[in-house]
C-alpha cells in the first residue's frame, strides 16, 4: 500500500513522526478510550459499519511540546473508494469535534494544528461513498491547557491589526496548497475572553465552483495553517479561499500557482 506521507521528511523516523492506527477489527479500539463510543454515536451517527483501517493514516508527534499547537497530518489517499467527508475528533477534549473535511475535488489529505486540553487520541473517521466508516488515529501525550488558555494574540494591544490577514501559496508541480489565516481562535474557556473562532472555510476554482470545504470548531489552533493537496488540473490555479467565523466576520483571498 503506497501512502503519499511515506515520502515526507521524517516519516520513516519514529522519534519524529508516528503514524498509528488501531487494530483492523470492527469494534476494536487500540487506545481503549471511554469517549470513542460516545463520539462515534454523536458525531458519526452511530454507524453499523466502521473499522480501524491503516489506509487512513494520522501522523502526529508522540508528545506535544506546545499544547496550543499540536500538528497533525491526515492522509486517506490510499483509500480506494471516494470519500464524502472526514470527521476529526479528539478524545477527552472539552470540544471533541474539531474539523469536518469534505475533500470534494481535492485529494483526501489535510494538514492542520489543534489545541490539546489533555492527552488523548485524535481520530480521523472517513466516510466512503458506500457509507462505510474507515478510522485512523494517533495518541498524543500532552500536559494540557491548550483550550482553556487565552490566545497569545490578546497579549498585544495592536492584535486587531492584521486580524484576518490571509497568506497562501500553491505549488503546481506537487499540488500542495498551504494557507495561513490570522485569527485568535478563542474557545471561550479563558476568563473574560468570549468565544471567537472560525466556523467554515472553502476552496473555489476559477469559475467559483467549490473544490473542498471545511467545517471548523474551537480546537483549531490560533492563526491556523492548513495544507491541502490538489489534483494537477486544479493545482495550476487560481484558487479562491473563503472563510467565516462565529461573529460573522468573512475572509477572502486568492492564490495563483507559484513555481
Amino acid at each position: 500500500m503506497a501512502l503519499l506521507t511515506d515520502s515526507l521528511p521524517g516519516a520513516a523516523s519514529p522519534p519524529l513522526l508516528t503514524g498509528r492506527t488501531g487494530s483492523a477489527a470492527v469494534g476494536g479500539d487500540a487506545f481503549d478510550s471511554g469517549m470513542w463510543p460516545s463520539h462515534r454515536q454523536e458525531f458519526l451517527g452511530d454507524p453499523a459499519v466502521w473499522r480501524n483501517d491503516p489506509a487512513v493514516t494520522v501522523l502526529a508527534p508522540r508528545a506535544a511540546e506546545d499544547s496550543s499547537h499540536v500538528p497533525f497530518l491526515i492522509d486517506a489517499t490510499a483509500v480506494a473508494q471516494p470519500i464524502r467527508r472526514i470527521v476529526v475528533t479528539i478524545d477527552y477534549s472539552p470540544f471533541p469535534k474539531a474539523i469536518v473535511f469534505r475533500p470534494g475535488r481535492a485529494l483526501p489529505l489535510l494538514g492542520f494544528g489543534v489545541k490539546y486540553e489533555v492527552g488523548g487520541a485524535l481520530r480521523a473517521s472517513a466516510e466512503t461513498g458506500a457509507g462505510e466508516w474507515l478510522v485512523g488515529a494517533a495518541y498524543v501525550s500532552a500536559l494540557g491547557g491548550g483550550c482553556s488558555a487565552p490566545s497569545a494574540t490578546h497579549q498585544r494591544p495592536d492584535w486587531q491589526q492584521g486580524f484576518g490577514e490571509l497568506r497562501a501559496r500553491l505549488w503546481p508541480e506537487t499540488g500542495r496548497l498551504r494557507l495561513r489565516l490570522r485569527h485568535p481562535q478563542d474557545t471561550g474557556l479563558a476568563d473574560g475572553v468570549p468565544a471567537h473562532h472560525l466556523t467554515e472555510l472553502a476552496l473555489l476554482d476559477a469559475a467559483g465552483a467549490e473544490i473542498a470545504a471545511l467545517e471548523l470548531h474551537e480546537p483549531l489552533e490560533e492563526n491556523p495553517t492548513l495544507t491541502f493537496l490538489l489534483p494537477a488540473d486544479l493545482a495550476r490555479g487560481p484558487v479562491a479561499i473563503r472563510a467565516r467565523d462565529n461573529l460573522g466576520y468573512a475572509f477572502e483571498g486568492r492564490v495563483e500557482g507559484a513555481t
